[in-house]
């Protein structure tokens, strides 16, 4: 089972994302993590990613698709794997398709986390006080919603039309509320996904 959990900055997907990696015993492999630890190590990859993410930018996809497919194979045997965070362009979702399929794998679904934007941007600028994030600027968080708007939603039409099932969630509620919402559309049957 290959899962994507996907949804604008903000929107929840790296607490949904351990949560339903927990729930059916998936590794989840978070590319924000990823790319945080190596920005945190001071290597060339992350004081690379350091100057984009600063700028608001996406990480080149290039570079994205070499740090997956390093990873892909941890979570390549049953029951699979959850990908936070990629694929975030329709360049990556293709090489993404790519990947899996010399691995004989493909996607299995696709989860959509929902919110209104006002309220993503609220509980951005209230992380980055918590946490010291840099990357949590108003400006650049404002930079990354028109990214997500311009850029990633086309990967949610891309899959859909390739057949995939996406699965969109209302993100409004408390992490638990969200959860419950989660686990009903993955235990829904096949047949009463698609929509």
């Amino acid at each position: 089972m290959i899962g994507l959990i996907f949804g604008p900055p903000g929107s929840g997907k790296g607490t949904q994302a351990v949560r339903i990696s927990e729930e059916l015993h998936l590794v989840h492999l978070s590319t924000g993590e990823i790319l945080r630890a190596e920005m945190a190590r001071g290597s060339d990859l992350g004081k690379e990613v350091e100057r984009i993410v600063a700028a608001g930018d996406l990480v080149p996809d290039e570079l994205m698709d070499r740090v997956v497919d390093a990873r892909l194979d941890e979570g390549g045997k049953p029951p699979g794997m959850l990908l936070d965070g990629f694929p975030r362009t329709l360049e990556q979702a293709q090489a993404l398709d790519r990947m899996l399929a010399r691995r004989g794998l493909k996607v299995s679904f696709l989860l959509a986390l929902e919110a209104p934007e006002e309220l993503l941007i609220e509980r951005l600028l209230k992380r980055a006080e918590r946490e010291g994030r840099v990357d949590d600027t108003k400006k650049v968080i404002e930079e990354r919603m028109r990214e997500y708007h311009h850029r990633t939603e086309a990967v949610l039409d891309y899959y859909r039309r390739t057949g995939v099932p996406v699965l969109e969630v209302d993100g409004v509620g408390t992490v638990e509320e969200v959860f419950d919402r989660v686990r009903r559309v993955l235990t829904e049957p096949q047949s009463s996904r698609s929509r």
